[in-house]
């Protein structure tokens, strides 16, 4: 099982939708291999992504070492 990181998810959003938006959410996870719960998380983390709204992740930078003839 692959380790979690990050801070813990524990905060909830809830809405009301249609029956027949329910079964279409539903489906779509399934076909993506996720549970409702997943698929809308992915779901709303690209729509804030798209929206450039999500802080930004400091990233150490690639560092690229040149060899000389002599090592």
């Amino acid at each position: 099982m692959p380790q979690k990181t990050g801070p813990p998810k524990n905060m909830l959003l809830a809405t009301r939708v249609t029956p027949r938006i329910r079964d279409i959410v539903v489906q779509m996870a399934q076909r993506e291999g996720l549970n409702v719960s997943e698929w809308m998380r992915n779901l709303i983390i690209m729509e804030l992504k798209r929206a450039e709204t999500l802080p930004t992740v400091l990233r150490a930078p690639i560092i690229r070492m040149e060899l000389n003839d002599d090592e």
